[in-house]
């Protein structure tokens, strides 16, 4: 698998208000209790981490308001990796399919380099000291899984607490936010509500970095979908320790919105290169699809003839990233509505394995159904791979 595969996108906006602070088992808390139905696959690939380890969901109450907490069951003497290779090693083996894994990555990428700048060290030789063994592959792992399942494509969320006073670490006491962590929170928006504490864990930061919010629900109007409600372990006076996800769809029955369309043309550059290029301009969060088109240019020559589609909010970024990835001099860039059908995702489960599909509802109300084919490339040949697709692509 490449060093950073690229993130998929995905339809969902997820809006997050960290009153209590995010912790990564906050995070997976409350995903899960906003998808319940995600809590066996959850279950299972928490238990493929090693013999013995499984995660729990229980229902809690802090402060009157409900929510879910997640426990991380382990045996006394098991101790997990420290070394950035071994978690990105054992991340890259654990995940069931290659979105999990590229959010996943990236999630643990983001923590590394961070790690990697306080330390001064390069990021395949940072040593992991304040995350918790275990806890932090399946926290990270989890956290992914619920991202891709849920098909979250943008986030937003109301300021993180910054907390207060100091941290016991391995390298001694160190002021809060850990100092890992505040880079990770760099860009975030931040509150001090005079609560002391660790209210930001460094994987809680990096999931964040990981979904780069915005501030505010984007427009235009959103249908909301799901909530859930996640509750650290800490117990604080006067507020409740509570991260609370929303996850909102398109609001049309035919969701409508803006994207940002850049446009360029490249007749100077390798196609090594440009693909590489390419590939990393997929991978930057907002980026939706990047389109490689051969046209004939001025002189006879043939171009390449590039179409990023991306998120409104981060044209911006997208359009540097396209002058430093590539040749181009200039850039055309403009703003396009869309109209998207209303989709959903299920899990299937097979003779071959999970199959994930995307559902459809047309203008008629029929539904489309399709299997991913990442999900399919493992039944064999064509004749068994249509077969696995007549199974899942059926309505139910």
């Amino acid at each position: 698998m490449p060093d950073n595969p690229p993130v998929p996108g995905g339809t969902a906006h997820l809006h997050l208000d960290p009153l209590g602070g995010i912790a990564g088992d906050m995070f997976v808390a409350a995903m899960l209790d906003a998808a319940p139905d995600l809590i066996p696959e959850a279950q299972a690939l928490a238990a493929g981490i090693g013999p013995g380890v499984g995660v729990e969901t229980v229902e809690q109450s802090d402060h009157g308001l409900r929510g879910r907490h997640l426990a991380l069951i382990l045996p006394d003497t098991q101790r997990g990796p420290r070394h950035y290779g071994d978690y990105r090693e054992l991340l890259a083996e654990l995940a069931p399919d290659q979105g999990v894994a590229a959010r996943a990555l990236d999630i643990l990428r983001r923590l590394g380099q961070a790690e990697a700048a306080v330390h001064g060290v390069t990021l395949d030789r940072v040593h992991f000291h304040e995350i918790s063994d275990w806890d932090s592959i399946a926290d990270i792992l989890l956290a992914a899984l619920c991202l891709e399942r849920l098909q979250v494509g943008s986030t937003s969320t109301a300021p993180l607490p910054m907390g207060g006073g100091r941290v016991r670490t391995e390298h001694g006491q160190m002021p809060v936010p850990a100092p890992a962590t505040l880079l990770l929170m760099r860009g975030l928006p931040v509150i001090d509500d005079g609560i002391a504490g660790e209210r930001v864990t460094p994987t809680g930061a990096a999931i964040m970095a990981h979904l780069t919010p915005s501030t505010a629900l984007p427009m235009p109007a959103r249908r909301l979908d799901r909530v859930g409600h996640g509750l650290g372990t800490r117990r604080m006076e006067g507020i409740t320790n509570l991260l609370r996800v929303s996850l909102w769809q398109p609001a049309s029955e035919a969701g409508q919105d803006v994207v940002g369309i850049i446009s360029f043309h490249i007749d100077d550059q390798t196609g090594e290169d440009l693909a590489t290029g390419l590939d990393r301009m997929r991978a930057l969060p907002g980026v939706l699809d990047v389109l490689h088109i051969p046209a004939l240019g001025k002189k006879g020559r043939m171009v390449a003839r590039i179409e990023m589609i991306c998120r409104r909010e981060t044209m911006d970024q997208a359009a540097r990233a396209a002058l430093t990835e590539t040749t181009t001099i200039g850039l055309r860039m403009r703003e396009e509505a869309r109209m998207l059908l209303p989709r959903d995702t299920a899990v299937a489960q097979t003779d071959t394995g999970v199959v994930r599909t995307k559902s459809l509802i047309r203008p008629d109300g029929s539904r489309t159904i399709k299997a991913e084919m990442d999900d399919l490339a493992g039944a064999g040949d064509h004749a068994a791979r249509q077969r696995l697709r007549g199974q899942v692509e059926t309505p139910g």
